[in-house]
């Protein structure tokens, strides 16, 4: 019988959430790491520590053999190559909200998004310097994919009203033409 006390009641605290935070949380991926070497060091079998942790098998072998080859040192993440990023999460979230508005809102002479547009808005709201592709791969971070030439938000109400609209105004096929 499980201690009363012991429970977590909380409906953000699941398992699934619990390992988003980790994977979002600076540093708690070697907490993971440990966590899944100390379970391997007591015995446990490899598939339920890989089924708890939500890790993959092969995660598992290569931070075992890392282990035995370098010791604990092996745990640590290593340097990453490449510049990094100079979108926070503080602008993350205003360039989420900025992306649900028209372009015009911030004088900008487009209708809807599109890279280069990004790129530009991006130099004068937040003095970020981004390339065309990087403005892209940006919006598509974000939700938003390429639809004919230009960026719609995956599941946004403007989307659905817009190709409705585009829906009622384009002609059905050649009716009252004649055709030559």
């Amino acid at each position: 019988m499980r201690n009363p006390t012991l429970t977590l009641t909380h409906p953000e605290v699941t398992r699934e959430g619990l390992l988003a935070f980790a994977r979002k949380t600076p540093g708690a991926a070697i907490g993971i790491k440990v966590a899944a070497l100390l379970l391997v060091l007591e015995g446990q079998r490899p598939k339920w520590i890989i089924d708890i942790l939500g890790l993959t098998r092969q995660s598992l072998n290569n931070w075992m053999h890392n282990v035995n080859e370098r010791g604990v040192a092996a745990l640590k993440a290593l340097p990453r190559s490449g510049r990094p990023t100079q979108l926070n999460e503080k602008i993350q979230r205003a360039l989420e909200s900025d992306l649900e508005r028209s372009p015009l809102e911030f004088g900008l002479n487009r209708v809807r998004w599109d890279g280069p547009t990004l790129a530009v808005h991006m130099k004068r709201q937040f003095g970020i310097k981004l390339k065309v592709r990087q403005a892209q791969m940006w919006m598509h971070r974000l939700g938003y994919r390429l639809k004919h030439g230009s960026y719609l938000q995956a599941c946004s109400e403007d989307a659905t009203r817009f190709s409705r609209a585009l829906k009622k105004t384009q002609k059905s096929g050649t009716e009252g033409d004649g055709g030559v």
